[in-house]
């Protein structure tokens, strides 16, 4: 076969290969890393909300969950709207820093879930006063990724951090 033909077909079979089939790693992490830097910053600094809608898809959730007081399970989802108004004000009053210290991603498609553990920061004290993990889905829109949902949960004894990622 000459190199001709064998360029020909490389070529051919490189355009009938899905974008969705590359590994978007990195731009995940990224949308991530976004994600945690928005809603972070010292006492005073207000949050650019705008940025942060615009990571998220139209209709996206967010929501704690934790034992609740029987042990069987309670928590809530709210819509991005109802974060910003309920914890926007608190964020720039009392500083918070959330960082992530682990974060494995798994991809799909257009589809990628995250679990990503983290550790909030108290922005008058610098210490940490939260430990958990969030669990971020996200949908490769236009060929962006956007939040489709996050949900989060506060470490205890009972669901160490390590336990997310066995």
């Amino acid at each position: 076969m000459n190199t001709t033909l064998i360029a020909a077909l490389a070529t051919s079979v490189a355009l009938v290969t899905p974008a969705a089939a590359q590994d978007d790693t990195t731009d995940i992490q990224a949308a991530i890393d976004d994600l945690y830097a928005v809603i972070s910053g010292p006492v005073g600094q207000a949050r650019d909300f705008d940025a942060m809608r615009a990571m998220f898809m139209d209709g996206a959730a967010m929501g704690a969950v934790g034992a609740g007081p029987e042990g069987d399970g309670a928590g809530g989802v709210i819509s991005l709207e109802d974060y910003i108004e309920r914890s926007g004000p608190w964020l720039v009053e009392n500083g918070f820093t959330e960082r992530a210290t682990r974060t494995e991603i798994e991809q799909w498609g257009e589809i990628a879930y995250a679990r990503s553990a983290y550790e909030g920061v108290n922005g008058v004290t610098g210490e940490i006063f939260l430990v958990g993990v969030n669990f971020i889905t996200l949908f490769k829109i236009d060929g962006d990724w956007k939040i489709a949902s996050i949900l989060w949960r506060t470490e205890t004894e009972d669901w160490p951090v390590d336990a997310a990622f066995e």
